[in-house]
This record gives structure tokens, sequence and C-alpha cells, in this order.
């Protein structure tokens, strides 16, 4: 991005309703910085604006003090080295020779310390993007250039040790500097003069890199929920009707090997609790002699549905998509043939379908790296191991559903309902929760980490996870209700519910357990139809509680407990869920 683009961007989003701010801290002028941030943010949200606040130059220290008392949501942190010691800068004259190199080293060892905890306290009160020592160090050492010396060994030492105690820091994200390198090579980054006359190091187009990176840790986009993949060609070598099972290879000695990274990166997206499946043009016995041979990098179990036949891709992507009940939006479709790329596409427009590179290991490893971006995560949960499992407990519950009357078939399931009333910051489930669906949503809004945070603290706000559990397995948490208790009214901001967890009146049971646990006679729900959250909206019909004109629906203590809801399932709350789990029976019903 140009820096006449960001303005122009900025100036066009001028008077946009929501404002989000971000907190700068670093030692030198952040000028452009500051700006290409604004920029990036306003080329990405088209509705919103963003505010950047920022502290004293050339006191690092106070501002990470100074951004944790803010009202920020989010906070940027860039340390270089003149931060950690002046004279690893332009700016300074304290010089550098052999005589001030262990002075220099234990100088940025205290820095480090002492930034720790301050970004420690930072990151507890909103969502923190760092990046470390972006810059080189232009004069230091007493070898040739050509030649790491001790003392710069020792100096990257200590900035990878601080990178690893940072990154396990909840709610900080360390920019990665293998993506930063090539957006931004390495001998393109510093501007001796700005920095020697104004205080600013970077050249435009590492401003401009850096912040746009920053942009992506700060508010990633939500990350795909499937992958559909052919066969042929595609997770392995060969066509498997006509060469046979045993005979399709991805191994490097038979020169396929780009297949079997394929398969290795299918396999992590497995363990992540990624979607998979199979649309393939081919002999459904065939395909599984194939996909059960044991020297798969992957495990066929870690395919559901497989659709093996000889109609169109587009069917049998259809028929995944009904099985997972998702979107096309958050699936991934990948195949080697540009035809059946184009016609699963034209089937689904909202689906990213990516071609499969044979040839061409170079393209294969992008391709695995745009895979890597599209499904990434900041933190991984014991939810997200449950998803594959549900997904296939979730059709086995459709098919005995379908041979028996509804009631009778939701008092037989066995459930179980927690609740974790707990607001804990450190479960990040519940955001994510919030911010990837979208059919049971009170109203779409997406929330921030900052904003949830801040909300968490708040000790008039309310927060409840769902978990849920069957006899055809556990679900983990598949819902979350937030809001604000006022007196004897709880006026409800954020509901969703997992697709997964549908038509088993779990929507009754929560409405129930706030009515009795929380003592309220009113409960507000801060709806706003979607184009999505139709399921939602039909709840609402189900109960005569269209929204009105303010957008907001009421539900009355009295009404709701007169209409005598079936609710069969057990509540439990997370204390008793403890006691649960060590043998003592103290499970307590609310109704």
């Amino acid at each position: 991005m140009k820096l006449g683009q960001a303005l122009a961007l900025i100036q066009q989003r001028q008077g946009t309703s929501r404002k989000r701010k971000i907190f700068l801290v670093c030692g030198f002028q952040p000028l452009h910085l500051s700006t290409f941030l604004q920029g990036h943010f306003a080329q990405r949200f088209h509705d919103e604006t963003v505010e950047i606040q920022m502290g004293l130059y050339g006191d690092f220290e106070r501002t990470l003090l100074k951004a944790a008392e803010s009202e920020a949501e989010s906070a940027v942190v860039v340390i270089e080295w003149s931060d950690l010691d002046p004279r690893l800068g332009c700016r300074a004259s304290g010089g550098w020779g052999p005589s001030a190199e262990q002075d220099i080293i234990l100088n940025c060892r205290n820095r480090f310390a002492a930034f720790l905890p301050r970004l420690e306290d930072l990151a507890s009160k909103m969502s923190v993007a760092l990046a470390l020592s972006t810059l080189p160090i232009p004069l230091f050492g007493h070898t040739s250039g050509w030649q790491m010396s001790l003392p710069e060994a020792e100096l990257e030492r200590q900035i990878g040790e601080f990178a690893v105690a940072a990154a396990r820091l909840q709610n900080v994200r360390v920019v990665h500097s293998a993506r930063l390198a090539k957006l931004s090579p390495e001998e393109d980054r510093l501007d001796a003069t700005m920095e020697v006359r104004a205080g600013f190091p970077y050249t435009l187009g590492h401003a401009s890199a850096l912040a746009l990176q920053f942009i992506h840790l700060l508010y990633p986009a939500s990350p795909m929920k499937g992958l559909i993949s052919d066969l042929d060609e595609t997770l392995w070598s060969g066509i498997v009707g006509e060469v046979g099972a045993s005979h399709v290879t991805w191994s490097l000695s038979e020169h396929s090997q780009v297949h079997g990274l394929y398969q290795q990166q299918l396999k992590q997206l497995s363990e992540m609790g990624i979607l998979l499946a199979i649309a393939t043009k081919n002999d459904a016995a065939v395909v599984e002699d194939a996909l059960g041979r044991q020297d798969l990098y992957i495990s066929r179990d870690a395919f559901f549905p497989v659709i093996a036949n000889w109609k169109p891709k587009s069917a049998g992507v259809a028929e995944i998509l009904r099985t997972w009940n998702i979107g096309a939006e958050s699936v991934v479709y990948v195949d080697d043939a540009p035809m059946e790329l184009e016609e699963v596409h034209t089937a689904f427009p909202s689906m990213t379908c990516l071609q499969f590179p044979t040839n061409s290991p170079t393209k294969a490893l992008h391709l695995l790296e745009q895979l890597r971006d599209l499904f990434g995560r900041s933190t991984l949960s014991q939810d997200d191991t449950l998803r594959q499992s549900s997904i296939r407990a979730n059709a086995r519950f459709r098919e005995v559903a379908s041979q028996t009357s509804p009631d009778e078939f939701i008092r037989g399931l066995q459930a179980k309902l927690t609740f974790q009333t707990q607001k804990d910051a450190s479960n990040t489930r519940l955001l994510e929760l919030i911010n990837k669906t979208n059919q049971f949503n009170l109203n779409g809004v997406r929330i921030s980490e900052g904003e949830w945070l801040r909300f968490l603290s708040d000790a008039s706000t309310f927060g409840v996870g769902v978990r849920y559990e069957d006899k055809f397995g556990p679900m983990g948490v598949i819902s979350v209700i937030a809001g604000r208790q006022t007196g004897r009214q709880l006026d409800v901001q954020t509901w969703v519910l997992s697709c997964r967890a549908f038509s088993r009146n779990i929507e009754l049971h929560i409405l129930d357990y706030l009515f009795r646990s929380r003592a309220v006679e009113k409960i507000t729900l801060a709806f706003k139809p979607t184009e999505r959250n139709h399921p939602l909206q039909e709840f609402l019909i189900s109960l005569n509680l269209p929204a009105d004109s303010d957008g907001e629906c009421c539900i009355m203590r009295e009404e709701f407990l007169r209409f005598g809801y079936d609710l069969p399932h057990k509540i439990i709350t997370a204390e008793e869920k403890n006691v649960e789990d060590t043998g003592h029976d103290r499970v307590v019903k609310l109704r």
C-alpha cells in the first residue's frame, strides 16, 4: 500500500458508525506506521474506522504502562533493538565497541526481563500484536559483516527466548518473521535518513508491510471449518479405477511426494479438529480399498463422509454440506481438474476452490501455505478435537430421530447440559463460537478479543458457556449466552448455538436455566435479523416472540414457565460437574 492510498482510505472512512481503538506502543516516532495501520484497517473493514492512540516518544516502558491503563481494545507493540539499548540504533552516541559489548548484552537482558511482566499485564486487558527486532543491528560486533560475532549471537538468543515467553502469554500474537520477510525484505526495511532526522526508522514499504501483518493478527479472519478433497491426482498420484488400489502412490521414491505432503497437511488439519471429506468420481468399493491402505499418512477415519459415485462433483459436495450442516463459505474444495473446480464453484460461488498442482512441488508447497492461512487458529482446545466425532454422531442422531416422534426421541437422548458461569478470559472457545456461528445467532455482531476481555471484567455482565453430551457422545461447548443483569431484568446481547446441537430443545433449557438460576422476571433479547440467522428467527416465532420495532424481544418469566415446555435433559453446573468427575453424585436439577 502506498502512503497516498492509506490517506485516501482513511478519509473515505471518516464518519463511520463503529470506531475501534488501537494503542500503538513503540519507542520511536510512530509517524507513517500509525497512518498505515489506519489505512490497512480501512481497507479490511469498510463500515468501521480506527483510532490510533500513542504514548511518549523515547519512553517505551512507560508507554506500555499507559496502554494498559487506556480504553483501547487492542494494542500493537513494536520492540526494536534501540528500545533495548539506544546504542543499537542510529541516534545514540554511546559507542558499541568491544569494551561496551558485555554491557549492551546485560542491558538488553534486563530490559527484556522488565518488559515481559508489563506485556503480560497489557495482554490481560486486550489483544496484543507483537513485533520483535524487525530491523538489523547496523553497527555491533567485532567481526566482519560476513560472520556473526558471539555478542550478536547472544542478542539473537535473547530475542528468541523472549519470543517464546511472549508467545506463551494469553492474547499475545507474535509477528511471524518469515512472513514479514516475504512482504518486506530485510535490506529494504531501515531508513537511516528518516531515523536520524525524524526518529522514524522504517521505509514506507516496511511500515506498510508491518501494519498489514498487525491488522491480520489483531483481527484474524474466521478460520475455515471444513475441507473437501478429490482423490485421483490429488490425495494420491494415479487413477485408482484404472491402476487399482495398490498402485496409486504418494512417496518420494515414486516421484509423487507432493501427494504425500498434502496427506500430511490434511492429517494436521484433522488433528486441529477441521472437518475432512471426500468427493470423487469413482466406484465406492475401489475407493474404500485404497483409503484402507495402512501406508496412507492419514487415517481413513479422518474423512467423513466419503462420497464416491459418478454424479457431478457438486452433487457430492452438496451432500457433504448437508451432513456437516455448514455453509459453503466456510469450506475449501481441492481438486486437480480445472473443469471440476469450475463446476463446483458454479454451484457454490462462496466456496473457496483450489487447484492441486500435481507436477510442481513449488506450487504444491504454496497450496499448503494457503491452507495453513485459511484454517489456522491462534489456540487449540479440547473442543476442537470433538468436532469430527460429533458430526458422525449427528448423522446417527438424524437417522434414529427419523424413526420416532420428536418428543419421544429427545426424552431418550439421556442428555446432559453443563452450564459454566465463571467469566474465564482464558476460555477462548466461547469467543470463537460467538464469532463463527451464523445460523443460530441473535444478531450477527462479531466481538473483538479486546471487547470480550473488557466485557468479562465488568461486574454487571454475565457470560454462560453450555456444554452438551448425550448417548451419541460429547459435543463440548455448543452455546454461549452473554449480557447484562440489572435487578430483576436480564438483557441478552449475545446468544449463539452451534448448528451441531439443533433439534434437541437446548434453547428452551437455556432460557429456563437463566430464569431460575438468576431469579429474573424478564429477559430481553437484542435480536437483529441477518441473512443467515433463520434458525434463530424460527425459534423466536415458535415462542410467539417476533422482534419489535426496536429490535428487542421480551420474554416474561411467568409466561415462559406457565407454558410447560418439555425439558428432559439433566442440568449440571460447572461446580457440580467437577464433583461428578470425582465420583460423587451431587447433580441437582434446576427444574
